[in-house]
């Protein structure tokens, strides 16, 4: 007889055998999944942790998380955005921009992607980039009033400023944003730098009735109402901001309050304004400019001789400067000092017309 067990027939085998590469095939895609499923669920603890960090503001943390979680997970277009939020707290502009950018290669389609990136070409100073990113984070979400608010304050800040494309925004962020302060009070500045000051004044007081303890709404709408000459409620909203200030702008608020007293020919209070604006900021050529020409029109060219120079030294690149302190030397009969000044002027802005008056007169 035939020793040993029968042999398997053949065909048995290989279907045994398909069935195991079949069952291993299984087996690992399970593991690749689970592997993934891991990979994800780590991802998304680490993005959890960041998000409490970022809200304790522990930058660091949260930076640290947020990284490992894009480790994990780099097609997370949330995890760059929020990774780029924590480098804009911390003034890590450049770092974020990437971060953004990185977003919306991702998933082009989320508004406040291109908002944020937007904030931070605003930032270092790029506003026309700035604008084309705010441009689109409005076409993907139009009734958002911060959206225009950011863009008109960029197309306020281009070279040379476009007022009218900025109040347009303005007009829409004044009618779409819940909070009306900001948009009111851009929108009146906005219109004074347009001449049209009246208007500027209406925005301004409804900007000071909505925030009564902020100082810059005072001070802006007292430069509203000196430009109308209406010089008592500019020496009222200056000193109003003067009284308010806890930010270190109180120079500027009574250098402005000074310029409504020299109109008033309020001598005595004016030179006490500008004293104090120069004691409080002595690198701010204007405070001394301004109380060089107050000292000009008493006729005491000596003091104002000292404040121009003063100023000049302090930014020589204002051609009104050197005018002041030409008109300076003509009052004192040095007319070949005031030639060269009135020069001066002319070399740095040549249809500088206050110069080229008196040079004409000369």
């Amino acid at each position: 007889g035939k020793k040993g067990a029968a042999a398997a027939p053949p065909k048995a085998a290989a279907v045994g055998a398909v069935l195991d590469r079949e069952e291993r095939k299984v087996l690992s895609q399970q593991l690749v999944l689970k592997g993934i499923e891991r990979k994800q669920k780590e991802a998304g603890d680490f993005f959890m942790q960041g998000k409490n960090h970022f809200r304790n503001k522990d930058m660091s943390a949260a930076l640290d998380a947020f990284t490992h979680a894009i480790m994990l997970r780099p097609e997370k277009a949330e995890y760059f955005y929020n990774r780029g939020n924590c480098y804009n707290r911390i003034n890590e502009t450049q770092k974020a921009l990437l971060d953004y950018s990185m977003a919306i290669r991702i998933d082009n389609k989320t508004a406040a992607y291109y908002e944020h990136r937007g904030m931070c070409y605003k930032k270092l100073g790029n506003y026309e980039e700035g604008v084309k990113d705010y441009t689109n984070a409005i076409r993907l979400e139009g009734n958002n009033g911060n959206f225009y608010y950011n863009r008109a304050i960029a197309y306020m800040s281009l070279t040379p400023p476009d007022y009218e494309k900025a109040l347009e925004d303005y007009e829409l962020a004044v009618q779409l944003s819940q909070s009306k302060y900001r948009p009111l009070y851009n929108r009146g500045n906005c219109l004074r730098k347009m001449g049209r000051v009246a208007e500027s004044v209406a925005d301004l007081k409804q900007a000071v009735e909505l925030e009564q303890s902020k100082p810059e709404s005072h001070n802006n709408l007292g430069l509203s109402y000196l430009e109308l000459g209406k010089l008592e409620d500019a020496v009222e909203h200056f000193s109003t901001a003067v009284q308010l200030d806890q930010g270190g702008d109180t120079a500027i608020y009574y250098n402005n309050r000074g310029l409504a007293y020299l109109r008033m020919e309020k001598f005595d209070e004016c030179f006490k304004d500008f004293d104090v604006a120069t004691q409080l900021n002595p690198n701010d050529p204007n405070y001394f400019f301004n109380r060089g020409n107050a000292y000009l029109s008493l006729k005491n060219v000596e003091m104002a001789l000292a404040d121009l120079d003063e100023a000049i030294s302090l930014a020589q690149s204002i051609p009104a400067y050197y005018h002041s302190k030409g008109v300076a030397l003509q009052a004192i009969g040095r007319k070949a000092g005031a030639i060269e000044m009135f020069d001066a002027a002319l070399g740095l802005n040549p249809k500088y017309v206050p110069s080229l008056y008196h040079l004409g007169l000369m």
